[in-house]
Formats: C-alpha cells, structure tokens, sequence
C-alpha cells in the first residue's frame, strides 16, 4: 500500500529517537546502572507507545548499554570494578593507536575544533560546568578519534565510551563527598594537561607522542576513577545498613 513504507519510517524515527534519549540519558547518568527499564512506564513518560519503547530497548540491548534479563525484563547495564578497569584498558591501548593514526590524517580544521574546545573541557564547583567539561571533553576526544580515519577503530571506541560513560569520573563525582568533588576540580587540571599534550603531538605529527599520552592519560583517569567507583560503592553500603 502507498502510505505503508511512510508508517514503517515514521516508526522507525520515532524508536530512533526514543532510543537516543534513552541513551542520552544513560550516559549522563540520569538512568543510573543496573536500573530497570520498564516499558509501560517509559512509553507513558515519553508519550509513545510500549511496541516503540520496545524497539528502543532492543537497540539498547544490541548496543551493550542495557541488559535482558529473562522473565524480568531490561535494565541499565552494570559494570563492576573489574569490567571499569577492563574496558579502560582497552580503550588505552586503541584510542592510542588511533591517536597515531590520527597524527598522519589529522587536518588543520580539526585541529582548531580541538584547540577551541580546550576551555570547556575544564570544571569549576557548579554542577552545570561538570556537565559541559564532560560533553567538551568527549567531542575533543572524538574529533582525534574520528580523524585516524579508520571506521571499525572509530565504532569500537564509540561503544567503549559508551560503556564508560556513567562510571567516568565527571559521571560519578557529584554522588559522592564534597572532598571527592574538591579532588576533582585538580584531576581537572591534570586532564586539561593532557588535552595540551595531546592536541601538540597531533600538530607536530608525532605519532608516538600521541599515542603515549593517550595511553598515560588512560592509566591515570582509571586510578582516579577507581576511587570514585569505590567511595561511591562504600557511600551506598552505609547508606543501604541505616
């Protein structure tokens, strides 16, 4: 019928978009890890229907960043302090090969995007600024990524960062003590350190300088992470025996 392929797109945009929120909202961490999805309460928070949110939910799952669970039904994908440490292993190693990459491709526009973005990715006490720094601070990243010019490099760091994004240190920070939250604003400083670092071996083409502070910067930011992940984990278990 005529109208038939129209309904399937419009469908189709709509589980799209239902799942880009959803998945909006995993990231910033406003759906926290191993929360429940449930798809009645969802199709009647966002206004669709279930069959939509039911689409969205199965991207998710296929994207790694939600779980089906048998009989029970999908929620937020929980990661242990292992899997952290893991996948920031991983993503050490290859967003420094795809930092070498990127020193040879790497054009002069997207040189300037990334010299720009510089400021942002830095934090002050406020809430607001913690979020911009984490959303500068993963454009900056993703502008060296996508310039190794390798797509399969550039899909496996994107579900990495995915993975990542509500147990990194901006993610976790502010659900912990005001001294964590001062320790933060000076890991701030170290990263923006490694944001010059990086952004000069790109502009001087050096390949192996990109890659070693890449891979440092990932040591340090799962060390400072690692704390975080384990405060937080002690501040819900006294809070989970009072």
């Amino acid at each position: 019928m005529p109208g038939r392929k129209a309904i399937w797109l419009n469908k189709q945009t709509l589980s799209e978009s239902a799942a880009e929120a959803l998945r909006k909202a995993i990231l910033n961490g406003q759906l926290k890890p191993g929360e429940w999805l449930r798809q009645e309460a969802l199709a009647e928070e966002m206004g669709i229907s279930q069959m939509t949110v039911r689409d969205a939910l199965n991207q998710l799952v296929g994207e790694g960043l939600a779980v089906r669970i048998p009989y029970k039904g999908v929620r937020v994908v929980s990661l242990d302090v292992e899997d952290v440490e893991n996948i920031c292993a991983m993503r050490g190693l290859l967003e420094g090969l795809a930092a070498k990459l990127a020193a040879e491709n790497i054009t002069p526009e997207e040189l300037e995007q990334m010299r720009k973005l510089l400021p942002e990715t830095t934090i002050s006490a406020e809430r607001e600024s913690v979020e911009r720094a984490r959303d500068a601070n993963r454009e900056f990243h993703e502008i060296a990524i996508r310039a190794c010019r390798r797509p399969f490099l550039i899909r496996l760091l994107k579900q990495l960062w995915d993975w990542l994004g509500p147990y990194m240190l901006y993610g976790v920070a502010f659900q912990v003590t005001e001294e964590a939250r001062e320790e933060m604003l000076k890991y701030s400083e170290r990263d923006l350190e490694r944001h010059v670092q990086l952004l000069e071996a790109l502009e001087a083409r050096d390949g192996e300088q990109a890659r070693s502070v890449v891979e440092k910067y990932m040591q340090e930011v799962w060390e400072s992470t690692k704390l975080f992940l384990q405060r937080l984990e002690s501040s819900q278990s006294m809070t989970r025996t009072r």
